[in-house]
This record gives structure tokens, C-alpha cells and sequence, in this order.
């Protein structure tokens, strides 16, 4: 089993994330995926990441192949910061991209937008396929060991009584 790391270089990170080398350097610089452990200071240092940042580097690098734009991510950032007192949003929370908008999920059955109507909340009902799978298959399995029952249908005078009622 591998032993859990305390930090990671920004070669690391690069390799474990994705994300190049010049975006961590430059999201580092301007504060919007800055390294918790250690930040560069000057010549011969560099920065230290936990798996957290690690973590927000690699939804970030995502949602931008999603299409979402750095500008809104920054936003995103800030709105889920100060709304939701959020250390690091990017790893703490279940981000949904729909169209131009980035979604927060507050719950299993709630979101909020965080772009384009901040704080709006709906509800949203997300079916689980595989679950519904997963149980009527069990389901299935269940009534295949059981031994086979005759179903038994009514005596004739309970039909006839039936009928007759009609």
C-alpha cells in the first residue's frame, strides 16, 4: 500500500494534476491555487502543495476542458470563499457545469448557481441509474434462488361469485 505524502513539489503537481507547469506557477502568483504548505520565497525555494491543492488543481484544469473560463472560476472561487467559508472550493464541494453556468450541490437534492444568478438555489432530482440497476438485479437474483411457487388461482365459485357480483 502506497504511504500517504505530506506534500508535493510543483513537478508533482504537474505530473499528478495535469495542469502545466507555467498555469500552477502563474494561479499561484495571482493567489487563485496558491500552495498551502509552502510558498516560494525567492531564488532556491519552491512551493510545497498538500493533496487538497492538488486536488482543486485538478477540477480546475477539468472545468476549463468543460469550457469554463478562468475568469469564472476566480469568480466561483471568491463567491464559495466568502458565501460558504470555504478554504479550498475546488476541493470541498460537487461542482456541476451546465451551459454558462457553474453549480454548487448543497445537498443531494439542491444546487445553487454560482455564476450566473449567485445563490440561486433550485432543486434537482438526479435519477441513479446504476443504483436502480444494482437493486432490481439483487432483486432478480433474490426470486431465482427461491423455489419456484404455483400461483394459485381462485376456486371456481369464487370466480363465478365474482362474476355474478358484477
Amino acid at each position: 500500500m502506497a504511504q500517504a505524502k505530506d506534500s508535493f513539489s510543483t513537478g508533482e503537481a504537474v505530473r499528478i494534476t495535469g495542469v502545466s507547469f507555467r498555469n500552477i506557477d502563474y494561479w499561484a502568483r495571482t493567489r487563485f491555487i496558491a500552495p498551502s504548505i509552502a510558498e516560494a520565497k525567492g531564488t532556491g525555494t519552491e512551493r510545497r502543495y498538500s493533496f487538497s491543492d492538488l486536488l482543486a488543481l485538478r477540477v480546475a484544469r477539468e472545468l476549463r476542458e468543460a469550457g469554463v473560463s478562468t475568469q469564472s472560476l476566480r469568480r466561483v472561487v471568491e463567491f464559495l470563499r466568502s458565501r460558504k467559508g470555504l478554504t479550498h472550493p475546488l476541493a470541498e464541494c460537487r461542482l456541476i457545469v451546465t451551459g454558462a453556468d457553474v453549480q454548487v450541490a448543497t445537498n443531494p437534492e439542491k444546487i445553487m448557481s454560482v455564476l450566473r444568478t449567485p445563490g440561486q438555489t433550485s432543486f434537482a432530482f438526479v435519477f441513479d441509474l446504476a443504483r436502480t440497476l444494482d437493486e432490481m438485479k439483487r432483486e432478480i437474483d433474490s426470486r431465482e434462488r427461491k423455489p419456484p411457487g404455483r400461483a394459485s388461482a381462485p376456486p371456481p365459485t369464487a370466480r363465478r361469485a365474482a362474476r355474478n357480483a358484477i
